[in-house]
C-alpha cells in the first residue's frame, strides 16, 4: 500500500511539473487581493484554471523585497501585469492577457477644461510606474510640481485633502468616487500582459496558447465570480439594512437594446443585465425591472440603469462609474444622400426619441421644428422608412444590431457620424444613500470599455454563425464613411472642420470592426500630414499635394479583412500569417475603388508596400512603375511605425528611424525622395512630437 502511495505521489509530481513562481502585486481590487491569508480575486482563479487545464504548477506570490532579490539573481519568475519595454524584452515573452490601459489625469476641479489647466500644478504621479516616467517625458512642458504617491488610493486621498491638483493613474479599474478625468493621450494606450523568463519557452508557448484559447463565458464567469467574491469580503456586514429589499430599476421603453439589455432564446442579457445580476448578489437585494412608459417611473425608482454621465452632472444626479460608451451616428434611407454636418440639415426633418441623450446636442444645431417624437429608436426607423423622417439617430452598436438581424439594411444606411460620444452610468435615487455607496464601490469593477477580448457583447437569437456576412456588412459601414470622408473633403472650407471630420469617423469605425489599430487616430493624423509635406518638398502641384495630404490615410484600410489575432501578434509573424497580411494591399484596393475615392487613393492602397528594388508586394513592381503618390507613402509609413510605441514594442528614436530610412534609400525607397526627406527630417520629427 505505501509503494502505490509513494508511486501515485511521484506521478502526481511528474504531470505537475517543476513549480514556477508568478509574482502579483497587492492592488487590494478584485483582480488580487488577501483575505484571512488567502490570495483571492481574478488573478488567482485565472491561474488556479491554467494549472487544472494546463498540468502546470503555477504558484502566486505577493510581490515583496526578498522576491525582488532573487529576480534580480536570475530566478525564474513569472510576473503579472509587467509593463513591456525593449530592455525588458531580452529578458521576457510578453503574453497580452485581457485588459487594455489608458492613462487618465484624475483630478475634482470642476473648472478644469483640458490638460493645459494642469501648467505648474501639483500633480501626483505613483513612482517606479511607467506612468511616472512617460508623464514626465511626454508633460514636461506643463512643468507641473511632481509629487509621489504611493498608490492610486493614496493619490485619492491626498487629490481630497488638498494635497494635489490631480493625480496620473491608468484606467484598469475605476473609483469609488466620482472623480473627473483627461485623458492623457501622449501616453501610449498598453496592454496587461503576463512576463514569461527566456528560458521557459516551452512554458511560454503553453501559457500563451491558453490566454488565447480562453472562451469569452469563462472569462465573464470569473470575473463575475470574482467581482461577487470580492465585495462581500470587502463589505462584511457594511450593507445588511439593504439585504432583501425590493429595489426598482428603471429601463427605457425598448425592451432590446443591444449591448445594454436585450433576449437571447427568453433569456435576459447583456451589459446592464450582467452587472445587476452581480449587484444583487453581491447586495442581497431583489431586483424589479420597470419599463419606462410615463415620467413618474423615473422620478419614482431607487436606479435607473442608463443615464449619460453628462446629464447626470447637469442635473446633479447620484451616478456611479461609467459602464458603456455611446457613438451616436446619424441613419436614412438607403436611396438618399449622406451628411456632413448638422448646419446641413437645418431644413430636414429627424425621427427622435423625447428626452434622449443626444437631444442637447441637436438643439445646439436644429431648431424645435425639425423634430418628429417617437417612443424608441424602431418607431424612428419606422418613420425613416416611411418617409415621415428625413433622418434619425441612434448608438452605433444598437442600430447596427438592429439593421442586421431585423432585415433594416436593406432599407436604412448609415448617413453620417456625429463628434461627440457619451459615457454610461447608473442613477441612483438620492434617497438611497446606503444604496448609492454601495453601487458607487462596486461599479469601480466594471470593465467592459477596457476590455481587450469581448466578453459582453455576444450574439442575439437573431444572430446566425455567418461572420464572413458580419464583414462584408462591416465593410459597407466602411465604405460608406470613406464616402463621407470624401464628400466632406470637398464640401468643408475650413481644413480644421475637415480633418475633425476625419478623426471623427476614424474613431466611430472602432466600432465597426475588430480589427482597428488603437492608435489610428493619431497615425492617420501624422500620416497625412507627413504626405502632404513630403510632395509639397518634392516640388509636386498644388492639387497633388492637397489631395495625398487628405487621402494619404487610407493605405491600410484593406486590413479590415484581416484576423485581428494576425495584426496584434506581439511576436514574429509565421510565414502563413506573413502570407495573409500581405493580401491587405489588394482588399483595400478594391474597397476604395467601389467608393469611388479618387485614383491616388486606390494607387496609395495597392502600391504602398511596393519596393524600389521589385521586392515589395502584392504585384512587384520596381522603380517608377510605382506611382509616385504609393512611393512617398511607403516612406513617412516606416518612419511613423518606427517611432510609434505599440503594446508589443517602444519606438524608435527619431536618429534611429533616419538611420533605418536612409540604409533603404535604392532599396525600399525611391532615392530620390529619401534625399528631399532627409533634408527635411526635422520637420518631419515637429510633426510627430506635435500629434502624439
Amino acid at each position: 500500500m505505501l509503494k502505490f502511495l509513494l508511486f501515485s505521489f511521484l506521478l502526481c509530481t511528474t504531470l505537475m511539473g517543476k513549480e514556477h513562481v508568478v509574482l502579483l502585486e497587492n492592488e487590494n481590487s478584485f483582480f488580487f487581493y488577501k483575505e484571512k491569508n488567502q490570495y483571492k480575486g481574478l488573478y488567482p482563479k485565472i491561474f488556479e484554471d491554467i494549472n487544472k487545464k494546463k498540468k502546470i504548477n503555477l504558484n502566486l506570490k505577493e510581490l515583496d523585497t526578498n522576491l525582488i532579490l532573487d529576480m534580480e539573481k536570475g530566478k525564474d519568475i513569472l510576473i503579472m501585469d509587467l509593463i513591456e519595454n525593449e530592455e525588458r524584452r531580452e529578458k521576457y515573452y510578453f503574453i497580452p492577457t485581457f485588459f487594455y490601459l489608458k492613462a487618465n489625469m484624475y483630478f475634482l476641479n470642476n473648472n478644469f477644461i483640458d490638460i493645459t489647466n494642469f501648467y505648474k500644478k501639483r500633480v501626483g504621479v505613483i513612482k517606479g510606474t511607467y506612468l511616472d516616467r512617460e508623464f514626465l517625458e511626454k508633460y514636461d512642458f506643463l512643468h507641473s510640481e511632481i509629487i509621489d504617491i504611493e498608490t492610486r488610493e493614496k493619490g485619492l486621498q491626498m487629490l481630497k485633502d488638498g494635497e494635489v491638483d490631480g493625480f496620473v493613474a491608468d484606467n484598469q479599474y475605476g473609483f469609488k468616487d466620482n472623480l473627473s478625468k483627461i485623458e492623457l493621450s501622449r501616453i501610449p494606450i498598453m496592454v496587461t500582459t503576463l512576463a514569461v523568463p527566456k528560458s521557459e519557452k516551452k512554458l511560454y508557448k503553453n501559457l500563451k496558447r491558453y490566454f488565447e484559447e480562453i472562451s469569452p463565458e469563462t472569462l465573464k464567469n470569473m470575473i463575475s465570480d470574482s467581482r461577487r467574491e470580492y465585495y462581500k469580503d470587502k463589505f462584511g456586514d457594511k450593507y445588511t439594512n439593504l439585504k432583501d429589499k425590493s429595489i426598482s430599476v428603471v429601463f427605457p421603453t425598448e425592451k432590446t437594446n443591444y449591448p445594454l439589455y436585450y433576449i437571447e432564446d427568453g433569456e435576459e442579457k447583456g451589459l446592464a443585465i450582467e452587472y445587476l445580476k452581480d449587484v444583487g448578489e453581491i447586495l442581497g437585494i431583489q431586483v424589479r425591472k420597470i419599463f419606462y412608459s410615463k415620467e413618474e417611473d423615473w422620478k419614482s425608482n431607487d436606479i435607473t440603469i442608463a443615464s449619460t454621465i453628462e446629464s447626470s452632472i447637469r442635473d446633479n444626479e447620484n451616478y456611479t462609474n461609467p459602464y458603456y460608451t455611446l457613438t451616436p451616428v446619424i441613419f436614412n434611407r438607403k436611396e438618399d444622400g449622406f451628411i456632413n454636418n448638422l448646419v446641413e440639415a437645418r431644413k430636414k426633418r429627424f425621427a427622435v426619441v423625447e428626452n434622449s441623450y443626444y437631444m442637447d446636442y441637436l438643439r445646439k444645431f436644429l431648431k424645435e421644428e425639425n423634430f418628429i417624437y417617437a417612443k424608441d429608436m424602431d418607431e424612428t426607423i419606422e418613420k425613416v422608412k416611411r418617409k415621415e423622417a428625413d433622418y434619425s439617430i441612434g448608438d452605433y452598436k444598437t442600430l447596427i444590431n438592429k439593421l442586421y438581424n431585423t432585415g433594416y439594411d436593406k432599407e436604412i444606411k448609415i448617413a453620417g457620424i456625429l463628434d461627440k460620444k457619451y459615457d454610461v452610468s447608473m442613477v441612483v435615487n438620492s434617497e438611497q444613500k446606503e444604496l448609492y455607496e454601495a453601487l458607487k464601490d462596486i461599479s469601480a469593477s466594471f470593465l467592459n470599455e477596457n476590455m481587450s477580448k469581448n466578453i459582453y457583447l455576444e450574439k442575439n437569437s437573431y444572430e446566425t454563425d455567418k461572420s464572413k456576412k458580419i464583414l462584408i456588412f462591416s465593410m459597407g459601414i466602411l465604405l460608406i464613411s470613406f464616402i463621407l470622408l470624401y464628400k466632406g473633403r470637398k464640401n468643408l472650407v475650413e481644413k480644421r472642420k475637415y480633418e475633425d471630420l476625419m478623426l471623427s469617423l476614424v474613431s466611430s469605425l472602432e466600432a465597426v470592426n475588430q480589427f482597428n489599430d488603437l492608435e489610428t487616430g493619431n497615425h492617420i493624423k501624422r500620416l497625412n500630414l507627413y504626405s502632404e509635406l513630403l510632395a509639397n518638398k518634392l516640388g509636386c502641384s498644388k492639387k497633388f499635394y492637397e489631395e495625398i495630404g487628405r487621402v494619404a490615410s487610407l493605405h491600410d484600410v484593406g486590413k479590415i479583412g484581416i484576423d485581428r489575432s494576425i495584426l496584434k501578434k506581439p511576436g514574429k509573424l509565421t510565414e502563413e500569417e506573413f502570407k495573409v497580411i500581405k493580401e491587405h494591399p489588394e482588399i483595400g484596393y478594391e474597397i476604395i475603388k467601389k467608393s469611388g475615392v479618387s485614383i491616388m487613393a486606390e494607387n496609395i492602397a495597392r502600391y504602398h508596400h511596393e519596393k524600389w528594388d521589385g521586392s515589395g508586394y502584392p504585384c512587384g513592381l520596381k522603380g517608377l512603375e510605382i506611382p509616385l503618390e504609393a512611393r512617398i507613402v511607403s516612406v513617412v509609413d516606416v518612419y511613423d511605425a518606427l517611432r510609434q510605441k505599440r503594446v508589443y514594442k517602444d519606438g524608435f528614436t527619431h536618429e534611429k528611424a533616419i538611420e533605418i530610412i536612409k540604409n533603404e534609400s535604392g532599396k525600399s525607397f525611391d532615392p530620390n525622395i529619401v534625399k528631399i526627406f532627409l533634408e527635411n527630417e526635422f520637420k518631419f520629427e515637429r510633426l510627430f512630437n506635435s500629434n502624439i
